[in-house]
């Protein structure tokens, strides 16, 4: 029973006992003081008719008309003329009962009154003993009125206060069921914070509450940060922040290989001219600046997208790797503009800066694709500087026309999508869930997602896809108890049209809703933390798990996450490579493991495609892993 109904039931205990006090000392009252009355009354009466009988003739006729004349006009219940004798000379009674009076009300209230007696004399002799009783019905009638008028004024009070009153519960209950509400996300993982009632009582819970999440919000900030500061000095060149060669290459190889939109997209190499020569001339701390400009330029466009990066190659080469960019021409004109002008006019002038671009297929090396950028480049240089070269050849679809993509897209659609099968387990080896990347029979092949998805999202087809991602998970899910993860674009979380389809079809398919597991692109879903946040609490009842994919330590950087009440966190892949030979991404991993086991999130390790990987992970916390080294078996669902 809630707190509400129980303060409700007492107030009316409270009020109902404060009425039913009320009226019975009313009614009671008013009894006492009409049974006086009455008393007065029958002897007054008798008084007086015993005068008026004394001087009349003792006849009876003039006995009979005196008794019945007065009994007639007097509203009494009885008057008796007896003889000394005790036997009755004349008598009338009426007995009847009160009218619209309930029996149990006047027997509950009946009227105990002493007659009225009075002595009748005939000359010096006594004649006779006169006893009068006057009628109660008028009485208790006039009692059951006022009880009633009592109670009906009771009645209106009683709404009006309960009115108030309730209007006043409302305004005190209502800092409770924030604390209720805080203490459901705390429940479900979100450390939220709530501002404190004024009730001594709610305010020192809630307060205790809001330390709680503010302890916790301040423990994932710190070691955030500690993670973060260990990848920099671990991965990222001290000058520019960017990725050093060796970690670049390696998240690099990792796009290439992965089943998804970042696979495909544009590589652009840039060098700076005569750098030596500007140190010498400049000297290390202007130009050190610069290049920290530079390089704050490139990760800003690389962090445009959901799975882009950029790195320091060596001295005065740097490269920037944007994901999903099927144009690299457009695209090259845009980061040249860009970093002129972020550069500013001084040092555009003072440093040549070349650009070399190509673009990228899922399933090609990092070498070979360098090596195109490094022949862009030398073309580059023979210009006259903050100019483009491209190296296009040996590109398959390189000339492929949008019309043609988007016909290819809708008719594999039409066609039906399907889902492939890479497992994800846990320590011990048991199977966490599936992972069902979507795939599309286009060109007489069954693609992966790297291959269509970059002109998916240019052509607006994404949602498309997505849609048919997710009724082809809950249609497998029907038939098929294994649980199941799919993956969705940052562009469908944006959509609010596809997030209602999302709630509705789940909510339609309870039994089949706790086994889907969703996830979305770390960076992108990050960077639109409220729609993240509609999903997580509109799909909390639900069971669905809510996950992000592709992250790193910077995820936890963001106190927002520690509200979400997301489920799990898969961790990059480049960041699991090559891990058993790493104490220092040991350390990393181990820590991000710390962290999100504080906020009960899972972590899972993607790419694990070392066995030797593999074997060290479970030591380190991580909850999952999945990859070539996992199972090699990959099948279509």
């Amino acid at each position: 029973m809630s707190l509400r109904i129980q303060l409700w039931i007492a107030v009316a205990l409270i009020m109902l006992l404060s009425a039913l006090t009320s009226i019975a000392v009313s009614t009671l009252s008013a009894q006492h003081y009409l049974a006086q009355q009455l008393h007065l009354k029958n002897m007054d009466n008798a008084a007086s008719l015993a005068l008026s009988l004394t001087q009349l003739p003792k006849d009876e006729p003039s006995i009979e008309l005196a008794l019945a004349a007065q009994f007639d006009t007097g509203h009494y219940r009885l008057i008796r003329l007896t003889d000394p004798r005790g036997e009755v000379i004349q008598e009338r009674t009426n007995l009847s009962d009160p009218e619209g009076v309930p029996r149990w009300f006047s027997q509950l209230m009946a009227f105990d009154v002493e007659p009225g007696i009075a002595h009748i004399s005939d000359g010096w002799s006594q004649y006779g003993r006169l006893r009068v009783e006057s009628q109660t019905t008028y009485a208790h009638e006039s009692l059951w009125r006022g009880t009633k008028t009592l109670a009906l004024i009771f009645l209106a009070g009683a709404l009006l206060i309960g009115g108030a009153g309730s209007l006043y519960l409302n305004r005190l209950v209502r800092p409770l069921q924030d604390v209720v509400h805080q203490a459901e996300a705390l429940g479900q993982r979100r450390f939220i914070t709530i501002a404190e009632p004024t009730t001594r009582e709610f305010r020192a819970v809630a307060g205790a509450m809001n330390r709680l999440s503010e302890r916790v919000q301040d423990m994932l900030a710190d070691e955030s940060n500690r993670l973060q500061q260990l990848q920099a000095r671990l991965q990222q060149d001290p000058v520019t922040g960017l990725l050093e060669r060796e970690h670049l290459v390696t998240q690099f190889r990792v796009l290439l290989g992965a089943d998804h939109a970042g696979a495909t997209g544009t590589l652009i190499l840039l060098r700076v001219q005569h750098l030596s020569d500007l140190n010498r001339d400049l000297g290390h701390q202007q130009v050190d600046a610069w290049l920290g400009r530079l390089g704050g330029t490139l990760g800003a466009i690389a962090g445009d997208g959901d799975f882009g990066f950029a790195g320091r190659l060596n001295g005065s080469d740097f490269a920037l790797i944007s994901a999903d960019v099927t144009e690299p021409s457009e695209h090259a004109s845009s980061v040249i503009e860009r970093v002129r002008t972020q550069l500013g006019e001084e040092a555009a002038r003072a440093m040549r800066i070349d650009f070399g671009v190509t673009a990228y297929r899922p399933g090609e090396s990092p070498g070979a694709v360098l090596a195109r950028g490094d022949s862009a480049l030398a073309r580059a240089e023979l210009g006259p500087g903050f100019t483009a070269e491209l190296q296009l050849d040996q590109l398959p679809d390189g000339r492929r026309t949008q019309a043609a993509w988007r016909d290819g897209i809708r008719q594999a659609l039409q066609g039906g999508l399907h889902l492939a099968a890479f497992p994800v387990v846990d320590r011990s080896g048991i199977l966490i869930h599936t992972e069902a990347p979507m795939r599309l029979q286009m060109d007489g092949q069954l693609r992966p997602a790297s291959y269509f998805l970059p002109w998916a999202v240019r052509l607006g087809l994404i949602r498309d896809l997505d849609d048919a991602v997710l009724h082809a998970a809950l249609d497998r899910l029907d038939h098929d108890g294994r649980p199941t993860a799919i993956n969705l674009s940052t562009e469908s979380l944006r959509d609010t049209a596809f997030r209602q389809v999302l709630y509705r079809s789940l909510n339609q398919r309870p039994g089949t809703a706790p086994r889907l597991w969703l996830e979305f692109p770390a960076r992108g879903a990050l960077r639109h933390l409220a729609e993240l946040r509609d999903v997580c609490l509109n799909l909390a009842h639900t069971g669905c798990k809510v996950g992000i994919e592709h992250a790193g330590p910077e995820v936890f950087d963001l106190q927002p996450l520690t509200e979400l009440g997301l489920h799990y966190v898969k961790i990059d892949g480049a960041i699991v490579d090559g891990i058993h030979d790493s104490p220092e991404s040991q350390a990393l991993v181990r820590g991000l493991c710390t962290v999100a086991h504080s906020i009960g999130v899972l972590i899972i390790a993607e790419n694990c495609n070392d066995p030797s990987d593999l074997a060290v992970l479970p030591d380190l916390g991580v909850d999952g892993m999945t990859g070539q080294a996992v199972s090699l078996d990959r099948g279509l669902l």
